[in-house]
């Protein structure tokens, strides 16, 4: 595949994940004339999405409707800026308007799967399939995004079913160290690729290669399931882990946050 062909898959599949993440938080989706608003349950930014698919809507008119619709509701919102399209200036009017940097997430990809390495000693690594590998992966979630700034009940509630971690085009694996939950990753399958997300480790347990093990995990697991090519979103802490794995650069997302109305 071309770059830009890999750069499109990978922008379809993030975008499918934020649908997958609204719905299993019984959120609402309104997709029309180019633009898809992702309204989760709760007002916090990481609740709620905006994407302009279509580049031929002026940026204008785009900040215009998602702001009417998250304003009515008094939620914040996180606006993705695509890969595939130049959205420099849907980006800088944005910023213009008042919202706020929130992280610019490399792209990484890799395309064949990764060297089988044994997981760090005294730990086991387990796939989500009930309700008490849910609730390990819910945990582990809410306790190490409050890292980035996300409150540990926004990022509960957001796994609050097991919609987003169990299915036949997702799945999810959970790290143990002595029976204890320390980390986890979720794989979600769309448009013939793999994308990798909310890999996360509890801050008690980081540098001992719990997420690299729960990363390489799914990341053959997608391979093994049909994948061309597993994508993901790096966080600050991820990129040099992944890097060394074997993932490349092949973009940067841009993400931008409208905060909440107070109340």
């Amino acid at each position: 595949m071309t770059r830009d062909e890999l750069i499109l898959l990978g922008d379809l599949n993030y975008i499918e994940a934020l649908r997958e993440q609204t719905r299993a938080c019984r959120g609402t989706i309104i997709e029309e004339e180019g633009i898809v608003l992702m309204k989760g349950p709760g007002s916090h930014p990481i609740m709620n999405y905006a994407v302009r698919l279509d580049s031929s809507i002026e940026p204008r008119e785009a900040i215009e409707l998602m702001g009417d619709f998250f304003g009515s509701l008094r939620h914040g919102f996180t606006l993705v800026l695509r890969n595939a399209e130049d959205e420099s200036a849907l980006g800088d009017l944005a910023k213009r308007e008042g919202l706020v940097d929130l992280l610019s997430p490399p792209e990484m990809i890799v395309e064949k799967p990764l060297p089988d390495v044994d997981a760090p000693l005294g730990t086991e690594l387990r796939k989500v399939e009930d309700a008490d590998g849910l609730a390990a992966f819910r945990e582990v979630a809410a306790e190490a995004w409050m890292t980035y700034g996300i409150p540990s009940p926004v990022t509960a509630r957001i796994f609050a079913r097991k919609d987003f971690v169990i299915g036949p085009h997702i799945e999810a694996v959970v790290c143990y160290e002595r029976d204890r939950p320390v980390s986890a990753a979720l794989l979600l399958l769309s448009h013939g690729i793999g994308g990798i997300y909310w890999v996360s480790t509890v801050s008690t347990a980081r540098g001992k290669g719990f997420a690299e093990a729960c990363t390489r995990w799914v990341t053959n697991r997608g391979f093994e399931t049909g994948a061309r090519v597993i994508s993901l979103q790096a966080s600050p802490m991820g990129h040099p882990i992944y890097r060394r794995m074997g993932f490349t650069d092949i973009a940067t997302y841009r993400l931008l946050a409208a905060l909440p109305a107070e109340t």
